[in-house]
């Protein structure tokens, strides 16, 4: 088990984290006009796209420090689901790391 002063400096770190993506997500402009120019029009639906996946990459690390952040209060952070601890040197990386190596 993770200690009191590990778990909340990783807290400290979600948090951070969290207010950073929430800032970084809120400031993503999407374009709801189209123009007379095809050319102008092509490249902002281009940006548009990128900027979806980036939202939608954004929206889903929120998911995951919000359920990290819960895991916190409840006194389960650093356990996966199925009641394997995830290594120090994992979380000091992906403070929101669910245990499970993919592709976060």
């Amino acid at each position: 088990m993770h200690s009191q002063e590990f778990v909340q400096k990783m807290k400290e770190k979600l948090l951070e984290e969290k207010e950073r993506l929430s800032e970084e997500l809120a400031g993503l402009t999407m374009h709801n006009e189209v123009g007379d120019d095809e050319d102008e029009n092509a490249s902002e639906y281009e940006m548009d796209e990128v900027s979806n996946d980036i939202a939608a990459t954004i929206k889903s690390d929120l998911e995951k420090i919000e359920a990290a952040l819960k895991k916190v209060e409840q006194g389960t952070y650093g356990i996966t689901d199925d009641g394997q601890e995830i290594s120090e040197a994992r979380l000091e990386v992906i403070p929101w790391a669910n245990g499970i190596v993919e592709a976060e």
